[in-house]
């Protein structure tokens, strides 16, 4: 075998910038075009008519973040325990346990 031969060539892929146009697409399309809350159901949200102010805005956006991922957390531990049967009733009574636990605190705090 010959020195050429043994030699390994060494392919350079073309790196891509971080804040590509590309990269920066596959971030925000799911935030604002394809995800069908925004596009949809927020325009016609009676929560924009309450929120007048930048405070309460803030504070009702952060409940709901807070009560989407915290019923999301505890429906995926629970849901290979759900039967299929009353799966969507659970749901909605984790979802309701939570809107009002972060309405009590909010009451209470703010």
């Amino acid at each position: 075998m010959s020195a050429e031969t043994a030699e390994v060539e060494v392919v350079e892929k073309k790196s891509e910038p971080l804040f590509s146009k590309k990269n920066k697409k596959l971030l925000t399309n799911p935030l604002d075009i394809d995800n069908p809350i925004t596009v949809q159901i927020l325009g016609v949200c009676s929560a924009l008519a309450v929120t007048t102010q930048m405070k309460p805005a803030f504070v009702m956006s952060l409940g709901l973040m807070i009560v989407t991922a915290s019923s999301n957390v505890v429906i995926s531990i629970m849901r290979n325990s759900i039967p299929s049967r009353i799966r969507i009733i659970v749901q909605l009574a984790i979802v309701s346990l939570w809107v009002i636990l972060v309405d009590q605190i909010l009451k209470a705090y703010v």
